[in-house]
């Protein structure tokens, strides 16, 4: 949920706007390191760094609600998944019914590689928790789509 690159901590959250428009974004803390504290302070921006790895400054008014995300521990999930291979669907892993043809089944993986590789996330300022999970959702997708290609 935190991360802390080169003395600063940042949170991973959800912010929605005034205008209905949602955006996942990681937040500057305040030295205090609470997330409280960087939206409570007297100051009238946010630093964040959205989606896309692009450093923005949003102003707190046009903020209507912020959720903290807090994703599952990658590590955890990844082994839990890959040692219990009873509970393992490589159809759900892929979003892919069990009647797909095979440029089906290779189109849906590619989709999915290309939103999870960890190169995607390498250079963006996201806590390491996110990029594990990245790493995690990559080997699941890898596994899933051998399991099924043939």
């Amino acid at each position: 949920m935190f991360q802390s690159s080169n003395n600063v901590q940042r949170a991973l959250v959800t912010l929605q706007y005034v205008n209905s428009t949602k955006a996942v974004a990681s937040i500057k803390l305040p030295l205090s390191g609470k997330l409280n504290d960087a939206l409570n302070n007297p100051d009238r921006f946010l630093d964040i760094i959205d989606g896309e790895g692009q450093q923005q400054f949003i102003a707190k008014s046009s903020i209507q609600k912020v959720v903290v995300v807090d994703p599952p521990n990658a590590k955890l999930n990844q082994q839990r998944r890959t040692s219990d291979q009873l509970h393992f669907d490589p159809h759900a892993v892929l979003g892919v019914e069990s009647a797909i043809s095979k440029e089906e089944l290779r189109i849906a993986y590619i989709a999915l590689v290309k939103t999870y590789h960890p190169d995607r996330f390498a250079n963006l300022d996201l806590p390491q928790e996110m990029k594990d999970y990245a790493a995690a959702m990559q080997a699941r997708i890898n596994m899933a789509y051998d399991q099924l290609k043939d």
